[in-house]
């Protein structure tokens, strides 16, 4: 009997440990890691985040930025942290699939290396082009460029962003060709297409809004289904006559791959009902975005229907794998 009661003691504490830091999570303040400088569309959306969740946690939240390789450094940091749900990630379409599957040996790949733990913001594209530019419409810059192959110059954020793939998508789909110029950053490629340096580009809303308003640059298209309310008199992509030349700019909560499901769900929970709250609404429509949580398995299934979608482009449109 000694020996039997010697054996269940073990057994008994692993059965009760089992769960225990998922009971106890958040146990210390909670980091969320963002790829980019301060300032920018997921910077933004990680800050509106922390004061959303920080109170429903219990603990304070940390924003960390941790900018370089398109987003990859923050990426590897995250993926290799604890998987005990303090490191998370703010993820957007380059660092979590765009970068990795342009890469020859890529860091990771999110589906091995991260726990989809809820979407946060979608934020709206647009296709730009300088003022000066002959075109007013979609169909004229199509027209244009057909008429003047080669001639065009695009400026994308940086190579293997969801800029650059729009520009190669909208290619595929209008048979247009155009000079590509990546640049490091949103900023200066739009300076440089406000400056007439180059003449088009795919940029967020939350980037543009203002200069277009101003008239420095001219909006063309809203690459989604539908208008936005801060532009009503430019058309979608769709009205444009090029409805599958669509693509949105999202960013999402990634915890570590083996971070307890029950930590994940948690975190999600507090997630999405910090999405609902009226000031978190507001704020990220103020910057062109909007507010979407969702549970794991939603957002699971978005990543995967995305990766499907663009590394079809990227063989359709043969882009190279970076060095």
């Amino acid at each position: 009997m000694r020996a039997i009661r010697w054996l269940a003691g073990p057994l008994l504490l692993a059965v009760v440990a089992g769960p225990v830091p998922a009971q106890q999570f958040p146990s210390k303040p909670v980091t969320l890691i963002v790829p980019y400088a301060a300032g920018g569309n997921v910077d933004i959306s990680a800050r509106v985040l922390q004061s959303g969740i920080g109170d429903a946690l219990g603990q304070p939240i940390i924003i960390e930025n941790r900018p370089g390789a398109g987003g990859t450094i923050a990426g590897t940091y995250v993926a290799r942290a604890a998987p005990d749900g303090h490191t998370l990630f703010v993820g957007s379409n380059g660092p979590i699939m765009l970068g990795p599957m342009t890469m020859p040996k890529p860091p990771y790949q999110w589906d091995h290396a991260f726990a989809p733990v809820s979407s946060l913001a979608f934020a709206t594209n647009m296709l730009l082009v300088r003022r000066d530019l002959p075109v007013k419409s979609v169909a004229e810059l199509v027209a244009y460029a057909k008429k003047n192959p080669g001639k065009l110059t695009l400026a994308t954020s940086s190579a293997a962003s969801i800029n650059h793939f729009l520009g190669e998508l909208l290619k595929l789909k209008s048979g247009i060709t155009w000079t590509e110029v990546h640049y490091r950053g949103n900023a200066p490629a739009i300076n440089d297409l406000i400056a007439g340096h180059v003449d088009v580009g795919f940029q967020q809303l939350t980037e543009s809004l203002q200069q277009i308003q101003a008239g420095q640059l001219r909006a063309l298209a809203v690459l989604g289904p539908k208008r936005v309310p801060a532009l009503p008199d430019v058309p979608s992509i769709e009205e444009a006559g090029l409805p599958d030349v669509q693509g949105v700019t999202f960013n999402g909560v990634f915890a570590p791959k083996a971070t307890p499901p029950a930590v994940v769900e948690r975190l999600s929970a507090v997630i999405q009902a910090a999405l609902k709250k009226e000031v978190v609404i507001e704020k990220l429509a103020a910057v062109g975005s909007e507010a979407r949580g969702s549970t794991p398995q939603e957002f699971t299934k978005f990543l995967q229907d995305e990766s499907r979608k663009w590394t079809d482009v990227m063989k359709q449109a043969q882009i190279k794998v970076s060095k």
